[in-house]
């Protein structure tokens, strides 16, 4: 994104008292600097966090950009979120004495946090001129759910987050983009891990950091009503389930009739209330811990309205939020689509899209294809039965599950030469087709009797099948993967036999023999084989003490 991305010269040092170095920031435009609270209260010497700003101004340098001088910076107006009672918040925006030339602020983004790669450059006591250290993104943690958990990387080994890196820039590897800031990090003994707020919290709590946002919303702007009048119970639960991951569910299809109707209306409040920027301060954050009908704050990275817009627009929406550049071709949308999606996301008012069929066809198909190879979450909604419309992504859905089938009966064919008590196949895609073509049968028919009962009841059961057959194959592949180590470790063992002389030894060659039949000779029970490797690893062990003890072989 950046041509200076990995050397950006927006970063801050930020000194105390007797100048000790006490943290870090992120200059933002030409004057202003985002970094803790608590890192201007240590600065300023307060022991404690103040409630209201310091009157004392804290000095600020651009290490990037050593021509410059250091500078003072205080709080501005609006500005100072002093860490709460449980430790949220903890948010400083200040303001320069002087501006920097040339305005070689950051640029905040929203984006995807799972599993993303990060890194942030802080100075710890012993570099003071600083260090990069690289961490993955994982779960909402922290008070209120409000930070993300950062787990070392292993394109930093042996580097950890530690004391002053509080307020750096948590940045996108792939993009340059500054995803977060560095709050707190475990002190506990290897362990390496540490917490950021996302920029969405940091907005919750901060708007004024809006100037230097870019990048869309997560949530479509059609989305974020939330009335004050009655809900759908059941649409409330399924919802909450889906993204709490309380069911194995990868896609689920929601009809939520028009705007003004209670299931469309829970819908939005699922989407604002989940949402870390928009969810009302007046709302406890860890309400979803109590409340089954909400889902877990985060859990929702992408909130679209289909309604009047063209396929293109919201596969570009799609695309963007995830940090793609640039549209793609059209032919290779879909694919970049599925690869490319968040991990959870929800699409509503597909049939009243500019073009239904094509947002089926080209958006909304290409991702459900990879949802449970990806473990992803769609939510599909439609504001009218849209019987056509649900039947075509469902026979596309079949079509998955057929040809995933088929992969799993070849993989599973293969490895039944080597491997005993391979878990059994199920294969539903034949079943699931019959009954399609007696829906679409149906729906041609003046009255289609329980069609809608018996189309959503296939929705679920294919969804379910897909997200099975998924698992299945997984499975094949770990065990064939742990027979495949099996082998690579007894041939292992054997070099490390001949090598000590033992090539005759008669302790050693029995172990081998039974080692090496389990695992070549046939198929072979996966527990008896490991347990076989492991014998002959001690009796070559042995034999190796004993030689070099002297005892006869």
């Amino acid at each position: 994104m950046k041509e200076n991305h990995g050397r950006q010269p927006w970063v801050v040092r930020i000194r105390g008292v007797g100048g000790l170095i006490l943290g870090s920031g992120t200059l933002l435009g030409d004057r202003h600097i985002l970094t803790c609270a608590h890192v201007v209260d240590r600065a300023v010497g307060r022991a404690t966090a103040g409630a209201t700003p310091p009157a004392d101004r804290v000095q600020v340098e651009l290490v990037r950009l050593p021509r410059l001088p250091a500078r003072s910076a205080g709080v501005v107006a609006g500005g100072w979120v002093p860490a709460g009672r449980e430790g949220q918040g903890d948010i400083a925006l200040l303001e320069l004495s002087d501006p920097v030339p040339g305005r070689p602020g950051a640029e905040l983004r929203r984006l995807p946090l799972w599993e993303k790669h990060v890194y942030a450059f802080g100075f710890p006591k012993e570099f003071r001129d600083g260090e990069t250290v690289h961490a993955v993104l994982h779960g909402g943690t922290g008070p209120a759910n409000e930070w993300m958990q950062m787990d070392p990387s292993p394109a930093s080994p042996g580097l950890r987050v530690r004391s002053g890196f509080s307020g750096a820039a948590a940045v996108d590897n792939e993009t340059g983009y500054v995803v977060g800031m560095v709050v707190s990090y475990y002190s506990g003994p290897a362990s390496g891990r540490s917490f950021m707020i996302p920029v969405e919290t940091l907005l919750h709590h901060l708007p004024l950091l809006q100037a230097w946002v870019v990048g869309d919303s997560s949530v479509d702007q059609e989305l974020t009503s939330v009335g004050g009048g009655r809900e759908d119970g059941e649409v409330a639960r399924r919802t909450a389930d889906f993204f709490a991951r309380r069911s194995p569910q990868n896609v689920l299809v929601v009809v939520t009739g028009p705007p003004t109707s209670t299931a469309s209306a829970t819908v939005r409040r699922a989407v604002v209330l989940s949402n870390r920027q928009l969810r009302p301060s007046s709302v406890d954050p860890a309400a979803a811990e109590r409340d089954p009908s909400l889902p877990p704050l985060g859990s929702i990275d992408l909130a679209l309205d289909a309604a009047g817009k063209p396929p293109r627009e919201l596969a570009a929406r799609i695309l963007g939020f995830v940090g793609s550049t640039g549209p793609p071709a059209e032919a290779a949308a879909g694919d970049l689509l599925g690869d490319a999606s968040p991990r959870s996301l929800l699409i509503d008012g597909v049939d009243e899209s500019s073009d239904p069929k094509a947002l089926v066809d080209d958006v909304v198909g290409p991702i459900v294809d990879r949802a449970a190879e990806r473990d992803l979450r769609i939510l599909v909604g439609f504001r009218s039965p849209a019987v056509g419309l649900r039947l075509a992504l469902l026979a596309r859905r079949i079509a998955g599950l057929r040809e995933a089938e088929h992969l799993a009966r070849e993989h599973r064919r293969r490895l039944e030469a080597r491997v005993r008590g391979l878990p059994p196949a199920k294969p539903r895609a034949s079943l699931l087709r019959i009954r399609l073509t007696a829906l679409l049968a149906a729906a041609r028919e003046p009255d289609p009797g329980p069609l809608l009962e018996h189309l959503a009841a296939m929705e679920q059961g294919t969804d379910r099948a897909l997200h099975e057959v998924t698992v299945l194959r997984r499975e094949l592949t770990a065990r064939a993967t742990e027979h495949q180590q099996l082998r690579g470790l007894l041939d292992a063992h054997r070099a490390r036999a001949v090598a000590g002389g033992l090539t005759e030894h008669r302790g050693t060659g029995r172990s081998y023999r039974r080692a090496h039949d389990l695992l070549w000779a046939g198929p072979c029970d996966l527990t008896d084989a490991t347990d076989a490797v492991h014998a002959y690893a001690e009796a070559v062990r042995r034999a190796l003490d004993d030689r070099r003890e002297g005892a006869p072989s």
